[in-house]
């Protein structure tokens, strides 16, 4: 640097300046922006009105004007829970018995997808897990028998439950009860 003149050592401290100020941004957008589009979907006022905190709960059908999620699909019925493993393992369970499509998603605090169950996965047996936090505790009770046990990678995180219907109105007996049939609870 000492033969730079000082108007090139100014722009080369400028660029740096920016260089490392880009870096920054682009890092702190990668890493917190996911964490905090979470925190706000698990405990936001959304999630305090539906009252999801380690239970299931049942949105209304989307319509027109659903608008809690960007461009929300009106040929989807929702159920979510938030869970905690903080207090101990969460059993989810579902028995959807349809003929058409759902699946159950898990969701890390970081919003990465780490475990999908659909209708041709399960076969048309029911869905029975234990979700457990990151590195388990030795004393926590044993899962049940029949129960799939899945580590989340964080002690906290989002399911996510869709069932497709071309046409609510007419499919609303069927698909009603058998997206209300998920149970998320504290073990």
């Amino acid at each position: 640097m000492k033969n730079l003149s000082e108007h090139q050592r100014l722009w080369f401290y400028r660029l740096l300046t920016l260089a490392v100020t880009a870096l920054l941004a682009h890092l702190l957008a990668i890493w917190a922006a996911p964490r905090l589009i979470m925190q706000v979907l698990m405990h936001g006022p959304a999630a305090q009105k539906m009252n999801m905190h380690n239970q299931a709960s049942f949105p209304d059908a989307v319509t027109a004007k659903s608008r809690t999620v960007v461009m929300p699909s009106p040929d989807m019925l929702y159920s979510v829970c938030a869970y905690d493993l903080r207090q101990g393992p969460v059993r989810v369970r579902a028995a959807p018995a349809l003929t058409n499509y759902w699946s159950i998603a898990l969701y890390a605090a970081n919003s990465d997808n780490f475990f999908v169950r659909n209708d041709r996965q399960a076969q048309g047996r029911p869905v029975d897990l234990w979700l457990v936090a990151p590195g388990g505790d030795p004393q926590q009770k044993s899962p049940p028998a029949d129960a799939e046990v899945v580590v989340s990678p964080s002690s906290t995180g989002f399911l996510l439950m869709r069932v497709l219907t071309t046409d609510y109105q007419a499919e609303a007996a069927v698909v009603e009860p058998a997206r209300r049939t998920l149970q998320c609870s504290l073990e």
